[in-house]
């Protein structure tokens, strides 16, 4: 009877499906957020530091595929566009029209937020942390092996990560995501970023980023994109 009931008991344990969420799924699944393809983007940087009145600053990004952009930057203090090819920069001040020789830069895009997550192997397993909204489900807490990385927050039913916490030089940001539902061209990517910066010697930025227009990737102008 004994020898009964615990084969009884180990097929049951067999037959409950596993609670823990591997790093691998959230990985894969935080990937397909990302835009391969082309989009417009808005971000404004709002700087408040103490003493000083805050500062804002417009960006501007038009990327086509991973490689391609255009971004241009307006505010009181400067008004510039940088134009990215294949990893070669180009920067031009609209003020006065002078454009700097092309340099060598690796290319940015402010949209694919999985970059500064680093991979798989640099975290530790994830852990339940709470109940979310009804739309979120389960939250997974993903910590980093190592500081530089940031700490991760998955939501279960959307299958993506809602926000991250990072510590850099003393200053404690947050960023919290949102993502299109069906209505959008591209569902599941991102639609905005809220990131808020608290620095350590005193006041803080606010980054709001977010994306106008997307669609798969078209041909756009190649002289759209010239650095030299």
């Amino acid at each position: 009877m004994n020898k009964l009931i615990k084969i009884l008991a180990f097929a049951f344990f067999c037959s409950v499906p596993s609670q823990a969420l591997s790093l691998q799924t959230i990985f894969d699944n935080q990937k397909k957020t990302a835009f391969p393809d082309t989009c417009e983007m808005q971000m404004r940087t709002t700087v408040a530091l103490p003493g000083v009145a805050p500062q804002s600053v417009v960006t501007y990004v038009i990327t086509a595929g991973p490689s391609k952009s255009i971004t241009t930057i307006k505010s009181s203090m400067m008004q510039m566009k940088m134009v990215q090819n294949d990893g070669r920069m180009k920067v031009t001040d609209l003020k006065t029209g002078k454009t700097l020789p092309a340099q060598n830069m690796p290319t940015q895009n402010p949209a694919d937020i999985s970059k500064s997550m680093g991979e798989p192997a640099d975290y530790n397993d994830a852990v339940k942390f709470g109940e979310g909204s009804s739309k979120e489900g389960t939250i997974w807490k993903v910590t980093p092996k190592d500081a530089s990385k940031p700490t991760l927050y998955y939501a279960s039913k959307m299958k993506k990560v809602v926000k991250m916490t990072a510590v850099v030089n003393g200053a404690v940001s947050e960023s919290k995501f949102e993502y299109c539902d069906n209505s959008c061209p591209l569902p599941g990517t991102l639609k905005k970023a809220t990131i808020k910066t608290v620095l350590p010697q005193g006041g803080e930025s606010n980054v709001i980023l977010e994306v106008l227009k997307a669609k798969p990737r078209h041909v756009l102008p190649s002289k759209m994109f010239d650095v030299e």
